[in-house]
């Protein structure tokens, strides 16, 4: 991985790597050997330019390999990180791809690839969560990896509160802020395999602050400042309008039919927990289930008999498993269902 701002250079290797052929004892016969065998392709096959006719330094455009210099970056400048990671460099992650099928998985895009990283965009990444796990093909269409260490990003963004979701394009790169060698500071990497792994999160993440203008604009209750007009996770990611439901106005069969239905019905869907920073005593309640004051999370499943609910943590660990429908009006403030166009 190349931890410059810069593609890293080959040149290096390419010197030494020339060194070595033209120091190698058999180098003498090998060369006599490889015109034998050219001469005899120009007779056999007409063809007068060959690679032999070729000078060192010449090259007809028919031979173009591959360099790591042939990678690109984007033309817009990097989002800023937080204030407080000011320290903090990018890297380029140049093993990244977009999608990496892992072992097990159903597809290349799984709820499994996402994990927040250092950064309080709960909100969007348990939206990311639930739009994997209800249509992971709306995912893999939201990016067009280039194979050249670029991306094209489309996020559905309205121009005011009462205009409808437009796709907007975004190229970015594979650079992300770095927290130490080998992991990114904000949304986490995905599967690996053969030594590439999976940026699918954190180029979402990426888009998002390059379309607000820094990784700190899009943190907690900064998305709605400023910028772009946000209606919700969902909505940025599928087009589609997210409902909001106070969890005051709701009993407990009703919130545990809608989860239960949107889940069944392949929906995206999110719920927001209370703010418990003036409650210590319920704070230390929720946290024996993994409940978390002020924290987005994504419904998981519904056990309709035992009346219970199980939530995906966005943090990828610390998940809400069988918490009792009556706890979850209790600890929980909103159900967001993105319900399709």
């Amino acid at each position: 991985m190349n931890r410059s701002h810069r593609p890293k250079d080959s040149s290096t290797q390419s010197s030494s790597a020339s060194s070595q052929q033209t120091s190698s004892p058999s180098s003498s016969s090998d060369n006599s050997l490889m015109i034998t065998l050219l001469e005899t392709a120009v007779i056999e096959t007409g063809e007068s330019d060959s690679l032999l006719a070729l000078g060192p330094s010449e090259d007809d455009g028919r031979y173009d390999w591959a360099e790591d210099d042939d990678r690109k970056q984007q033309s817009i400048a990097l989002p800023g990180v937080r204030e407080k990671h000011s320290d903090k460099e990018y890297a380029d992650y140049d093993t990244g791809k977009a999608f990496i099928k892992g072992e097990g998985d159903a597809s290349s895009v799984h709820e499994n690839d996402v994990a927040q990283g250092s950064l309080g965009d709960c909100y969007l990444i348990a939206g990311m969560v639930a739009v994997a796990r209800a249509n992971p093909a709306l995912v893999e269409d939201l990016i067009n990896d280039h194979g050249d260490g670029t991306f094209t990003v489309t996020l559905y963004i309205r121009e005011n509160r009462y205009s409808k979701p437009k796709a907007v394009k975004t190229v970015i790169d594979a650079r992300l802020p770095e927290k130490h060698a080998g992991t990114p500071l904000y949304a986490k990497l995905g599967d690996k395999s053969d030594g590439a792994v999976e940026m699918w999160p954190a180029l979402i993440e990426k888009a998002v602050a390059q379309q607000k203008g820094s990784y700190d604009l899009i943190s907690g209750g900064n998305i709605g400042k400023g910028g772009f007009t946000f209606k919700g996770a969902s909505e940025l990611l599928t087009g589609n309008a997210e409902g909001y439901m106070r969890t005051s106005g709701l009993d407990e069969d009703d919130a545990l039919l809608h989860i239960a239905l949107a889940l069944d019905d392949k929906m995206p869907v999110t719920c927001d927990s209370k703010n418990m920073a003036d409650d210590e005593a319920m704070s230390k309640e929720a946290v024996k289930y993994n409940v978390y004051g002020n924290h987005a999370y994504a419904p998981k499943s519904v056990d309709l008999d035992g009346r219970t609910i199980s939530l995906t943590n966005p943090w990828g660990s610390s998940h809400v498993t069988d918490l009792p429908v009556a706890d979850f009006l209790k600890y929980y403030r909103a159900i967001r269902i993105n319900e399709g166009p």
